[in-house]
């Protein structure tokens, strides 16, 4: 991710905490520039919510590398004697195969992320056009690869052909929205930037996302709400590392690995829905879909 979109959020994030941590004057002047609206309705100036964020996608693997060197040469012997290759009749090649697992390159058939994060999210309205935003919170998830092989295909019937790597840590980062609106229609366009610490090894995740949304507000059986679609682009680099457990030969053997992924697909479709209950509360529910699908509910409280 580039330093200017990490300026960007930060400057965003810093203005969020500054204009909420001075809540009680600004509630009454912001958003500034009021003549801007041209008399529509504008929400509440500030606002806190709760987001649960579920996302699943297939991921492109840029690099993949195993340190197996904990596999023991005896291990190694008993593979090529079960190819019925007597190591003893060939001088040096357990030596020679075992040079080749500190740093073994593989490769993945399919990389297949899933993902859960809760959020809480602060937001304040410095124009009626512009929303600037800070969130934290805490990512849950698991990456499966399949179709999994190496670059030693004497290794082939000794490692996993599969194998999930399971990961968890806090999310933080901030964005923008800017909307505009005539009568009950509305259109909006949100970019942020996130990033995750995972606990495994130094691994992290970086996410970039815009979601250019349209939709109508009004009534229906008494209920204040809007409709919208739109589509979520996201630019995703995750970089995990850390040691697994492979079944090797009946016995379990620890192996590290380094992935490097980004998402496969960058687009996707949404469609989403709001509820006003009162001047104050609102909930959100989202559905993205096509080849990555996500599902995004959301408490928001303004004042």
């Amino acid at each position: 991710m580039s330093n200017i979109k990490q300026t960007i959020i930060a400057a965003a994030v810093a203005v969020t905490f500054t204009t909420t941590a001075q809540a009680d004057g600004l509630s009454d002047s912001l958003p500034l520039g009021k003549s801007l609206a041209a008399g529509h309705e504008l929400p509440l100036p500030l606002g806190v919510s709760a987001n649960v964020f579920f996302l699943e996608q297939d991921m492109e693997a840029q690099s993949i590398v195993i340190d197996a060197s904990s596999i023991s040469d005896q291990m190694l012997m008993g593979l090529m004697q079960m190819q019925g290759v007597s190591p003893e009749l060939i001088p040096g090649a357990v030596e020679q195969l075992s040079s080749k697992l500190p740093s073994l390159p593989a490769s993945a058939a399919k990389l297949e992320s899933r993902a859960t994060s809760t959020t809480a999210k602060i937001d304040a309205w410095l124009l009626p056009f512009l929303n600037v935003y800070g969130v934290a919170g805490f990512v849950d998830g698991e990456t499966t690869a399949s179709g999994f092989s190496v670059a030693a295909p004497e290794l082939a019937g000794l490692l996993p052909n599969s194998f999930t790597l399971a990961y968890s840590g806090p999310v933080y980062g901030g964005g923008v929205t800017l909307a505009a609106g005539y009568n009950q229609f509305f259109a909006s366009v949100d970019a942020n930037y996130t990033e995750s610490d995972l606990d495994i090894g130094d691994s992290a995740i970086e996410a970039f996302v815009i979601s250019p949304r349209v939709g109508i507000t009004g009534e229906l059986g008494g209920l204040n709400g809007s409709l919208y679609v739109g589509a979520m682009y996201q630019d995703i680099d995750e970089q995990q590392n850390g040691i697994v457990g492979f079944p090797i030969l009946g016995q379990e053997v620890s192996v590290g690995y380094d992935v490097i992924s980004e998402a496969e697909e960058k687009w996707n479709y949404l469609v989403g829905a709001n509820l006003k209950a009162g001047e104050s509360w609102n909930y959100g529910i989202e559905v993205g879909f096509s080849e990555r699908t996500h599902v995004m509910a959301t408490l928001n409280y303004r004042f």
